[in-house]
């Protein structure tokens, strides 16, 4: 095709047919700029093409996060309820004095235990730190997201406070051969009996009067607040993510 374009355009010179020639030139140029343009408009089609999918991709990943977040949420949830029911039943158990110091102690760790909800952020962070958040083109969606992950950190924030509040508790005993500190399960199978038999005893759980009554009971009632504080925070995190939630299982449908 080039060779044929050369070849009429030499003919054209050689027959001195300069108007003719003019005429073939534009042309030429004509096409050639035409041909640009549909060149341009297919890579721009081809590059939309590509973000679109890369859009799709994103807010599906969103939603798996999303996904994953909720069913650790469900789990730590039980878990709360758990730690509940656990200290209730102590608090009963301690009362009526039926039980040795060692199964009280080692039901208080269950109450005291708990897991962090460490959500799931692998979409976003992608999405923010390659510099991409600008291929959503569902700006409510964008804002909807940049609000739930701001407004998730203040929750996280306020559940790791609660986390480390319940865990100080247990180092605030004075004297934790007295309170029975070596009588957990864990501190109990590295010690040995020989060495247990070495240690102070103190049955600080059948004197109602007992600082370590006392302040056991109390430690108590602090792990059921904490995680009735913790299912309320989970309970927001789940309100404050459901309305993005929604919309990106719409837009993941749509791939």
């Amino acid at each position: 095709m080039i060779k044929f374009f050369r070849h009429l355009r030499r003919s054209f010179i050689n027959q001195s047919k300069t108007g003719q020639y003019f005429k073939y030139a534009i042309g030429e140029i004509f096409l050639v700029v035409i041909g640009i343009l549909i060149a341009l408009t297919v890579n721009n089609w081809n590059e939309n093409r590509k973000n679109k999918l890369t859009e799709l991709e994103y807010y599906c990943k969103l939603l798996a996060d999303f996904n994953l977040d909720r069913q650790n949420i469900a789990i730590l949830y039980k878990e709360a309820e758990h730690k509940i029911e656990i200290s209730k039943k102590l608090l009963v158990e301690l009362n009526n004095k039926n039980k040795d110091k060692s199964y009280l102690l080692n039901n208080y760790l269950q109450g005291l235990r708990t897991n962090a909800f460490v959500p799931s952020k692998v979409a976003m962070t992608d999405i923010v730190s390659s510099g991409k958040l600008n291929l959503m083109s569902n700006d409510a969606l964008k804002n909807e997201l940049l609000r739930y992950y701001g407004e998730l950190d203040k929750l996280l924030y306020q559940l790791e406070i609660n986390q480390s509040k319940s865990l100080e508790r247990v180092f605030l005993y004075d004297d934790h051969l007295q309170f029975g500190g070596q009588h957990f399960d864990y501190v109990e199978k590295s010690l040995g009996q020989e060495i247990l038999n070495t240690l102070p005893v103190n049955n600080w759980h059948l004197d109602s009067e007992s600082k370590y009554y006392k302040q056991f009971q109390n430690d108590l009632v602090f792990f059921i607040t904490m995680s009735e504080r913790e299912k309320q925070h989970f309970n927001t995190i789940l309100k404050a993510m459901e309305s993005t939630y929604q919309q990106l299982k719409k837009e993941c449908e749509t791939k």
